[in-house]
């Protein structure tokens, strides 16, 4: 009798499991924002012929996240009429109609608008992409994301020396700006882009929680499944107001989050600076193991723990292979 009542209460736990992982993995799949955001960034595209010059952002070819056709794209019809009567379709103009299809064409921009690898050609993640003559523009453009930690964000898109840039202003805040992007950096290892710091942070230090404020940071973030937003590994190159060059540590804010100190202090302030690193190299240096597929980056500025003022401008990252 013992040994019946014990193997029930292992089915019933075992059971009792199940649902719970399945309910978990339910609220997962009928999110539309998780379903749409992710599908669209790891669904498997084919590349398309080679050619000279650089390639436009190209839709994926494979089926959208949010339907079974592609976004825009009138249901099929059957093969011929039916004599069971169908229901009539709202007439073009009804707020019904003009709303999907506007969310269609934004869903179709979306994903279009995903930096992808593609054939080996560096992969560019602009600031616009498409320039205006009308510069500057505030906020953010529709590609980015905005997040706002503390306080409000200051962002700009501006010229400056000729470069289309974001200008991020921080008084005694943290925000941050995403991109999705696309890409194994195992075969787009070289990430490069130019920065220039006008205002540090007055004692920001990364190695200290209570100081952590730096003006200009630029980040990869590597969603892992099943949970990719809570269970992300992030790598961070920062400039920071005093600690030393070539440091690289653990972020006192989260153990998830590797950095790496590309500039430090006043000696190039004002000054647009170029870096480059091996994002592959780095992760795995860091993180100890084989990264995933990236999913996004980020640039960041922040002041709020220090309480005090920071500036910094960024121009487009662009990721390539090893040179040869």
């Amino acid at each position: 009798m013992r040994r019946h009542r014990r193997r029930r209460g292992a089915a019933g736990g075992l059971a009792i499991t199940i649902a719970i992982v399945f309910a978990v993995l339910a609220v997962l799949a009928l999110s539309p924002r998780h379903r749409h955001f992710y599908s669209r960034l790891f669904e498997a595209s084919e590349p398309p012929a080679p050619r000279a010059g650089p390639l436009p952002a190209q839709p994926p070819s494979g089926p959208p996240p949010m339907s079974g056709r592609p976004p825009g794209f009138a249901a099929p019809i059957g093969p011929g009429p039916s004599s069971a009567p169908q229901p009539a379709s709202p007439p073009e103009s009804s707020p019904e109609t003009v709303k999907q299809n506007a969310l269609r064409e934004k869903q179709a921009q979306a994903v279009a608008a995903v930096p992808r690898a593609r054939l080996g050609e560096p992969v560019v993640v602009k600031i616009l992409d498409e320039l205006s003559a009308r510069l500057p523009l505030a906020g953010p453009p529709p590609a980015w994301e905005l997040k706002e930690f503390a306080g409000r964000a200051q962002v700009d898109v501006v010229r400056d020396e000729e470069r289309v840039a974001f200008r991020l202003q921080s008084e005694r805040t943290s925000f941050a700006l995403y991109r999705d992007v696309a890409l194994e950096v195992k075969d787009y290892p070289l990430l490069s882009w130019t920065w220039k710091v006008v205002k540090l942070p007055t004692g920001g230090d990364i190695r200290e929680r209570t100081s952590d404020d730096q003006a200009a940071q630029v980040y990869v973030i590597f969603p892992r499944w099943p949970f990719p937003r809570i269970n992300s590994d992030v790598l961070g190159y920062i400039w920071d107001s005093r600690a030393p060059v070539g440091l690289k540590v653990t972020s006192p804010q989260s153990s998830n989050v590797k950095l790496v100190v590309l500039e430090s202090g006043l000696e190039r302030l004002g000054q647009w600076v170029r870096e480059e690193r091996n994002v592959y190299q780095d992760y795995v240096d860091l993180f100890g193991k084989e990264p995933p597929q990236a999913g996004k980056v980020a640039i960041m500025i922040d002041s709020n723990d220090t309480r005090s003022q920071a500036e910094a401008f960024f121009a487009e990252l662009v990721f390539q292979p090893l040179k040869r």
